[in-house]
């Protein structure tokens, strides 16, 4: 099995009102800004997720996470360059 990859995602914080971020699982980080929720895969927990049965996306595809965030409750979600979602941390 190949290994996953970073992506990066924004979703609307004002939108995603059935969102419960205390069940956010352990291969997804979240942040919150002016913009709304920031979010991020962590490509080794999702792969030992994945090897356990417990997150279905088999194809690493930034469509099938939006899809898993989506079911989660999050709304608005879009891909975002992972070097765009970081950069604020770059200055503090």
């Amino acid at each position: 099995m190949p290994s996953s990859k970073i992506y990066c995602f924004r979703a609307s914080y004002e939108l995603s009102t059935n969102f419960d971020r205390s069940k956010l699982p352990d291969w997804l980080r979240l942040a919150v800004d002016w913009q709304g929720y920031r979010l991020w895969t962590v490509p080794e927990v999702a792969d030992v997720a994945r090897i356990l049965g417990a997150l279905e996306i088999e194809e690493d595809s930034p469509s099938l996470w939006i899809c898993h965030l989506e079911s989660l409750g999050l709304r608005n979600v879009r891909q975002v360059f992972c070097e765009d979602l970081f950069e604020a941390r770059g200055y503090s």
